[in-house]
C-alpha cells in the first residue's frame, strides 16, 4: 500500500523551542491578504513569504511572486536561518485544542510519501479540486523545488490503532524541538524522531495501509503532476502529515452555507416557499445562534433535524427533512450516485437548493459565487443578521463522521466540495522537504 520514508527537514533555527510560531503560518489557502499582511509584520523570516507572497505592484503575472518566494527559501537556507536536518528522521507534529468545550491532542507523523495516480487507490482524494489553486501551487513548487506547506493525511488504523500507538510511544520517548500558540489558542509541537527502530516500524506499518487526504487535495495533486513532468525521481516524494483515524482528537467540523441572492439562475422570491418543493418545512422559531445549536444538537423540544434554514427575510427558523418529491428529484438530477452520496446533507443542499430552486450547474466555481461557508454557528448568525440583505438566509448542517467520508470514498466517489473541515488546520513552517540536491 503507501510507500513512506523518512528524510532530512529543513527547520528554522531557534534560539528557543518557544520560537517557532514566530515563522510559522495557516496553510496558504486559509490566509487572506489582511492575515497576509499581518504574517509579513509578525518576523522578517516568516514562511508566509514563501506559501503566500504578496503580489507587488510589478509583479507581470502570479508566477513573479513565487518566484521572490524562492529568492527569500534560498537566501534563508544560504543564510543559515533554515538549516538541513544531519540524520534521516520523521517528525510527529502535536496539535492540542479546544473544540465545543471539550479539550483534544491530535498528533501525525510527517515523512515522505510516494506519490502514485489517485486510481491506484494507495493515496485516495475525498473531495473534487479546482484547476486555478493547482496551477498557482505548480508555480510554487516549479521555482522552490520544495514542499514548503503540509499535506494533510489519515492512515487507515480501524483494524489496530498500530499507527497511533506509535505516535504515542514516540512522543513519550522524544523533547519537543519547537512549539507555539496560535490565534486561536492552539498549540502546536513538533517532535524530531531520528531512531531507527521507530522509523522502520513506521515504515512497515504503512505498507499495509492507505491514505485518505483530509486537506491538500490541490498540493497532492499537484506534486504528482510535477513529478510526472519532471520525470525525476528527485521529485516521488511529497511531504505528508500522517495522522491515525483512530486519533481520538481527529475532529471535522461542518461547513454551514450562507446562500446569496444573486442575478444567477432563477432567484427565489421566497427561498421558504421555494423550499417547501422539496423538503417538509417545520417552524423552529425567531432565530439566533443557540436556537441553530439546539436544533442541530438535538436539544428539547427539537427533533431530529440534520438541515436547519435560517430565514433571512423573515429571522425565523425551520427544519428540514427531505420528502418524497425531493428524493426523487435528486435521485433523477444525480443518477450516477449512490445512494449514500444522495443522503448527504451538502448533497441535498446543493442538488435540491442550489441546483432545483435557484437553476444553477453545480460547478466548484458557480457555489463560490452563490455560497458563502462559515464553519462556526456564531459567525454564521453574525453575517445572516448584519447582511439580511445580502442573502437569502443560512443552511446549517451537523459534521459528517470519518466513517461516513471512508464510506463514499471506498465505493469510488468523493464527497462535495466544502463537505469537511478538519479542525484544527496543519501549519507550515514547522519543517519542510527541499528537493533539490
Amino acid at each position: 500500500m503507501a510507500d513512506v520514508k523518512p528524510f532530512r527537514g529543513h527547520r528554522f533555527a531557534l534560539d528557543e523551542p518557544e520560537d517557532l510560531g514566530l515563522y510559522c503560518a495557516p496553510p496558504y489557502d486559509m490566509i487572506d491578504d489582511a492575515t497576509a499582511k499581518q504574517l509579513y509584520g509578525k518576523h522578517p523570516h516568516n514562511i508566509v513569504r514563501v506559501t503566500q507572497n504578496i503580489p507587488e505592484p510589478t509583479d507581470s503575472e502570479n508566477k513573479d511572486r513565487h518566484v521572490r518566494a524562492a529568492q527569500f527559501l534560498n537566501d534563508w537556507i544560504n543564510n543559515k536561518i533554515v538549516a538541513k536536518d544531519e540524520t534521516d528522521s520523521i517528525y510527529v507534529y502535536r496539535q492540542k485544542f479546544t473544540a465545543d468545550g471539550t479539550d483534544y491532542e491530535r498528533a501525525g507523523v510527517c515523512a515522505l510519501v510516494k506519490l502514485v495516480g489517485l486510481d491506484e487507490q494507495i493515496v485516495v482524494p475525498h473531495e473534487y479540486t479546482l484547476s486555478g489553486p493547482k496551477q498557482d501551487r505548480y508555480e510554487l513548487m516549479e521555482t522552490t523545488l520544495a514542499n514548503t506547506g503540509q499535506i494533510f493525511g489519515l492512515a487507515d488504523d480501524r483494524d489496530d490503532n498500530a499507527v497511533y500507538n506509535l505516535i504515542r510511544e514516540i512522543i513519550a520517548a522524544t523533547t519537543p524541538v519547537g512549539s507555539f500558540a496560535d490565534n486561536n489558542g492552539v498549540i502546536h509541537t513538533l517532535h524530531k524522531c531520528s531512531d531507527s527502530a521507530s522509523i522502520e516500524k513506521f515504515v512497515a506499518l504503512m505498507k499495509s495501509r492507505n491514505i485518505l487526504i483530509a486537506d491538500g487535495h490541490h498540493r497532492y495533486e499537484t506534486a504528482l503532476r510535477f513529478y510526472r513532468d519532471r520525470g525525476d525521481e528527485a521529485f516521488s516524494h511529497v511531504m505528508m502529515t500522517l495522522v491515525s483515524t483512530a486519533d481520538p482528537g481527529l475532529v471535522i467540523r461542518p461547513f454551514h452555507r450562507l446562500v446569496r441572492k444573486t442575478n444567477l439562475g432563477k432567484p427565489a422570491e421566497s427561498m421558504k416557499e421555494a423550499l417547501t418543493a422539496y423538503f417538509d418545512v417545520t417552524p423552529i422559531g425567531t432565530m439566533n445562534a443557540q436556537v441553530v445549536a439546539n436544533a442541530l444538537a438535538l436539544s428539547a423540544p427539537f427533533p431530529n433535524y440534520k438541515i436547519v434554514f435560517w430565514d433571512c427575510a423573515s429571522g425565523k427558523g425551520y427544519g428540514l427533512k427531505l420528502n418524497a418529491n425531493g428524493k426523487a428529484f435528486i435521485a433523477e438530477a444525480m443518477p450516477e450516485r449512490s445512494d449514500r452520496w444522495r443522503k448527504l446533507d451538502v448533497s441535498k443542499i446543493n442538488c435540491a437548493i442550489i441546483g432545483g430552486i435557484l437553476g444553477l450547474p453545480l460547478d466548484g466555481h458557480v457555489l463560490h459565487d452563490v455560497v458563502s461557508y462559515v464553519n462556526d454557528i456564531d459567525d454564521g448568525a453574525a453575517r445572516l443578521s448584519a447582511g439580511a440583505g445580502e442573502f437569502y438566509g443560512g443552511f446549517f448542517i451537523r459534521p459528517v463522521s470519518i466513517g461516513e467520508i471512508a464510506d463514499i470514498v471506498r465505493s469510488g466517489e468523493r464527497m462535495p466540495q466544502k463537505s469537511t473541515n478538519f479542525f484544527p488546520k496543519i501549519y507550515s513552517g514547522l519543517v519542510f522537504n527541499v528537493m533539490r540536491q
